[in-house]
């Protein structure tokens, strides 16, 4: 039977560039995938507006998970 491991990850989208991510998201991805990473879910993380009218994204939880070996 397979083992899983998993990574969570935190990206502050507060911090970010005109395509709403922190500029070096590729390549930070592009390492974790060559690591042997699966990304497996995106949920984000949400702020309200003032007195809780709208809201906004703040950052993104990110879920890798890997095979044990």
């Amino acid at each position: 039977m397979k083992k899983w491991e998993y990574k969570i990850v935190y990206i502050n989208a507060t911090q970010r560039q005109q395509s709403g991510l922190p500029d070096d998201i590729n390549e930070r991805f592009d390492q974790w995938g060559n690591d042997g990473w699966e990304l497996v879910k995106v949920e984000p993380k949400l702020t309200c507006g003032f007195w809780g009218f709208g809201s906004f994204t703040e950052g993104f939880v990110v879920f890798f998970k890997k095979e044990k070996l």
